[in-house]
């Protein structure tokens, strides 16, 4: 999967409520989120250092001064667009990077749609998404 896949679970899965699932259930959440948590962890440290060496000169100066002038809020909207494009530039072939993901223990079928039993806003189509990315099928045939 590409690293911009590995986030969309990551962010799906981090949303899920912990409530409606059984201590095993979220013990199968818990890994499985721990592990994407690791193999993005290089991706994290990237946008970070991309975010760190690409801030302007005199942006943050901008974004604290309290009575900016109109011509001063130009140039803070001006640095901050600037800014975003370079980071998203620079990050943007680590997005498309292929990851792989080992979970030690992987989810089962049962597990994974109890994940859309607990959180009534996932649809089906969503479970589907999460079991392709993960590799779980859902059929009860071998493995994907």
């Amino acid at each position: 999967m590409k690293t911009n896949e590995l986030l969309g679970l990551s962010a799906t899965l981090q949303k899920i409520p912990l409530g409606k699932l059984t201590i095993s259930q979220r013990a199968a959440l818990t890994r499985t989120i721990c592990a994407i948590s690791r193999v993005r962890k290089p991706f994290d440290d990237a946008v970070k250092e991309a975010n760190e060496k690409l801030k302007p000169e005199g942006l943050e100066e901008l974004q604290h001064k309290k009575d900016r002038t109109a011509e001063e809020e130009k140039q803070l909207k001006e640095l901050i667009a600037e800014y975003n494009r370079a980071v998203q530039e620079t990050i943007q072939p680590e997005l498309e990077a292929e990851v792989t993901l080992t979970v030690a223990k992987p989810m089962t079928p049962e597990e994974l749609l109890a994940l859309g039993d607990a959180s009534p806003e996932m649809t089906a189509g969503d479970i589907m998404w999460i079991a392709e990315m993960l590799g779980i099928n859902l059929e009860g045939n071998e493995t994907v």
